[in-house]
């Protein structure tokens, strides 16, 4: 693998969540060395103090000598439940796809909304979230789709709220960003009688948002 390459590899993994110090750079030179077909490296990054196992995968191009990053393994074991145990596949294409905050956030049963290719290569966003109760052929969780037709829209959803973040146009535009990675984000509430902390995350099969208390330590 060439120093363009190496670069090329490092860029779409950072923009995918993968920070270079998550990345053990003598072991992808090493598994690329005698330039395989495909080879994948193992890691294990920590997402909201949650340790994690990722499998990812790379491949040669077939009219070139270049590698890509086309798809990673997800595995989330649960500190609570010895046997509970999900894991999910996420295939990246042209450099596009889920970061890995989000594959947290999906594997945690929260709405991610995307920009998605279609089988005609036509490009659109959806909220996307896996069905924990339901696998597909290949072992992984079913995929629900929440296209256009759902009208979910958070800069309209939220307002019916007495978010006070709401006030301020800066963190309105940061909550919504947050929500749509997927994130529960904490959030005030102004109430007749009293301000109180909640946290909130995007629910897009109701066009609603999901209220949680915050529980002091």
């Amino acid at each position: 693998m060439n120093n363009e390459n190496l670069s090329f590899l490092l860029k779409r993994l950072s923009d995918l969540g993968f920070s270079d110090d998550l990345i053990p750079l003598d072991q992808l030179l090493h598994a690329s060395a005698t330039e395989p077909k495909e080879f994948h490296l193992l890691i294990e990054p920590c997402v909201c103090d949650c340790q994690l196992e990722a499998k990812l995968y790379f491949r040669r191009s077939d009219y070139d000598e270049m590698y890509f990053f086309n798809r990673y393994d997800i595995l989330i074991k649960s500190e609570h439940d010895p046997g509970g145990e999900r894991r999910q596949t996420f295939h990246i294409t042209g450099g596009k796809g889920v970061t890995l905050k989000e594959a947290f956030n999906l594997l945690q049963g929260r709405a991610v909304y995307k920009e998605m290719i279609g089988r005609e290569r036509e490009k659109y966003k959806a909220w996307i979230k896996l069905n924990l109760e339901q696998k597909d052929e290949n072992d992984g969780y079913k995929v629900k789709q929440y296209r256009g037709q759902y009208q979910y829209e958070l800069d309209k959803i939220l307002p019916k709220y007495p978010i006070l973040e709401m006030g301020n146009e800066r963190s309105k535009q940061k909550l919504i960003i947050d929500l749509q990675e997927g994130n529960r984000c904490p959030v005030t509430f102004q109430k007749p009688k009293r301000i109180e902390k909640m946290y909130i995350e995007a629910n897009p099969a109701t066009k609603t948002i999901n209220i949680f208390p915050i529980r002091n330590k």
